[in-house]
């Protein structure tokens, strides 16, 4: 188990890793056009269908995640960080 705390340093560590990638295949930071909330839906899809494939295919008696399936599910969730970074970050209403 994790807490909050460190579940959020592992998603700035992957946004980190995702922003240097970025500027490895040359874009200048601050100048990347934004993906649309349907491009992330689409690359978060695609990171998924590849996480359900991984669950299928490495299933153990204990039921314990892989780090394989832990890092792809890391890269998910901080794709959606990505999307709510660049088209906002609404907080849920409380009723």
């Amino acid at each position: 188990m994790s807490t909050r705390v460190e579940v959020y340093a592992s998603l700035d560590s992957e946004r980190e890793y995702q922003e240097q990638c970025a500027v490895r295949a040359g874009t200048v930071p601050g100048t990347v056009r934004p993906h649309s909330v349907e491009e992330f839906a689409l690359y978060m899809e695609d990171y998924l269908h590849e996480l359900r494939h991984q669950l299928s295919r490495n299933w153990t008696p204990d039921r314990k995640p892989t780090t394989q399936m832990l890092d792809t599910l890391r890269k998910v969730t901080a794709l959606g960080v990505a999307c709510m970074e660049q088209h906002g970050a609404p907080h849920r209403c409380r009723d």
